[in-house]
């Protein structure tokens, strides 16, 4: 009995480790979100500045690692889609 070839090939092994470090490093960017949110909403008058700019930091941090992890995400959907499973 033949199984039949599934039209649809799996992105190469690098690819997908490249997304699992790009979902780790996104996760670990929001987990520093919260940090930084709890730090600058605990932070006395005189520290709320420096500790709303560190907030800020944050997001951006965050913001990046989602864009990155988003192309990542988009590469291995390409790459599993294309007929051949080569980019």
């Amino acid at each position: 009995m033949r199984l039949k070839r599934s039209p649809v090939a799996e992105p190469p092994a690098i690819l997908i480790d490249a997304v699992m470090e790009g979902y780790v490093a996104w996760r670990e960017e929001s987990a520093a979100v919260r940090a930084a949110y709890d730090d600058w909403r605990r932070a006395a008058a005189a520290e709320a500045a420096p500790a709303y700019a560190a907030y800020g930091a944050a997001l951006d941090r965050e913001e990046r690692a989602a864009a990155a992890y988003r192309r990542l995400i988009s590469l291995a959907n390409g790459a599993a889609l294309s007929d051949d499973g080569e980019n």
